[in-house]
């Protein structure tokens, strides 16, 4: 158990300083826009970084104290991974969720961003074995779609249509 919290607290460690370094590229690497815009290309990586951030830390600080454990298992019980708490990470999971997202980068462009994500969110739940398919479903459209439409419609941001382009979208 020692060991476990040891590797839980480096971990905190890594992911509280790689998200210290994504502020920092975020903040000083992207260019501001040329335009006198209000939201430039650099706002979205801006604030996700320092939402990452923020939440590594508040992680980092739980972690310190141990008080994690309590609420992971709370956690995982609502989302029905109550039997997963205790196990190692799986190298054949992982490896396939690796495969899942190479082959998101490959269709992302021919498929488009809604397909090609709602694709990979349920080939995460058919490879994690959840075990509720309608709602998951339900809400891997929502979230894949609904953030399409967000995107392109309310903030005219262009992602790819891929074969939402034959109706017009």
């Amino acid at each position: 158990m020692a060991a476990k919290k040891r590797e839980e607290r480096i971990a905190s460690v890594i992911m509280t300083a790689f998200s210290a370094a994504y502020v920092g590229a975020s903040w000083f690497g992207i260019p501001k826009s040329a335009l006198k815009q209000v939201v430039g290309p650099d706002v979205f990586p801006k604030a996700v970084s320092g939402l990452m951030l923020l939440i590594s830390l508040i992680y980092l600080v739980q972690q310190m104290r141990g008080l994690v454990k309590e609420a992971d298992e709370k956690r995982a019980a609502i989302i029905g991974a109550d039997d997963k708490v205790e196990t190692k990470a799986d190298l054949k999971t992982m490896g396939i969720m690796t495969l899942v997202m190479i082959a998101y980068a490959f269709l992302f462009e021919p498929l488009g961003y809604a397909v090609t994500t709602f694709l990979a969110f349920m080939a995460g739940i058919f490879i994690f074995n959840r075990k509720h398919l309608v709602r998951d479903t339900i809400i891997g459209l929502i979230g894949s779609f609904g953030m399409y439409f967000i995107f392109t419609m309310l903030l005219r941001v262009q992602l790819p249509a891929g074969i939402l382009s034959v109706f017009g979208l």
